[in-house]
């Protein structure tokens, strides 16, 4: 590991953000989710779910359609397989990431808001999730709260599904900036009401929600959460993987908090 990258336990981390903390100045902590909070995509599972059990409805045929029209993709009568056809695409390097994530937002058009926390909570029992929480995060949670610091999640995930997933983390829905559909009356539409927060919108996201708060730490563990690394005052890499490692030494003092790095 290259001498301008540490390597630190919870506990180390812990106290190095004590030290940091100034009486008159509110601090919060900033976090990616999938990879960081917990082990795999929350939005991957509860697409893949959704079309393995034919939850996509009518209402999201016509954007599914014309995207895979566009890309020269044949379409099938059944929206869900013309759903996965498109992801099948991005897994083979066809379609692009931020497009992905906002198919993966909108795809459940028709769908209330109520339905949707509904089949997220269905998806994430089944795969898992309370199950696959990164706990060297937790010292440094429970850290945050005990000293009124706010935390908040920034995620290219769609915002229901990130909503109940970081319940298991205790995060509040007004604590969540994530990939965000249009609704209305109450009804998912096949469109998005904003960008993603996606790298550099990361930041914006974050700041949207942070207010005049110092941003002390942001915490991720791929490249596109680079930008929010670099603009806090710590960035920390959780478990990162081999794309952000490999760039970590453009950003010098990086943290990594490793897995292997839990003890105090």
């Amino acid at each position: 590991m290259s001498a301008s990258l540490v390597s630190v336990s919870s506990g180390e981390l812990v106290r190095e953000l004590i030290s940091r903390l100034h009486a008159n100045r509110p601090s919060a902590l900033a976090f990616d989710a999938d990879g960081t909070l917990w082990s795999g995509d929350v939005g991957e599972d509860v697409f893949r779910f959704a079309v393995d059990h034919g939850r996509l409805r009518e209402a999201a045929r016509a954007e599914l359609e014309r995207q895979a029209r566009n890309r020269g993709f044949e379409c099938s009568s059944d929206v869900n397989a013309t759903a996965k056809r498109l992801f099948d695409a991005y897994l083979d390097g066809h379609y692009v990431e931020l497009e992905i994530c906002e198919l993966m937002t909108w795809c459940y058009a028709g769908h209330s808001l109520s339905e949707m926390a509904d089949l997220a909570s269905e998806a994430l029992a089944a795969t898992h999730h309370a199950q696959r929480l990164n706990e060297e995060l937790r010292p440094i949670l429970e850290f945050a709260r005990d000293n009124q610091l706010r935390t908040i999640v920034v995620s290219a995930s769609p915002r229901t599904t990130v909503e109940v997933a970081a319940r298991a983390w205790g995060f509040a829905t007004e604590d969540i900036a994530a990939s965000t559909p249009r609704v209305v009356s109450g009804v998912i539409a096949a469109a998005m009401a904003e960008p993603v927060p996606y790298a550099a919108a990361k930041c914006v996201a974050g700041r949207a929600l942070l207010g005049g708060a110092h941003w002390l730490a942001a915490f991720g563990d791929n490249v596109f959460d680079m930008d929010m690394l670099r603009e806090a005052e710590i960035g920390v890499a959780v478990r990162p993987k081999p794309a952000l490692r490999a760039r970590l030494a453009e950003m010098p003092g990086v943290r990594v908090l490793d897995a292997n790095f839990q003890s105090s």
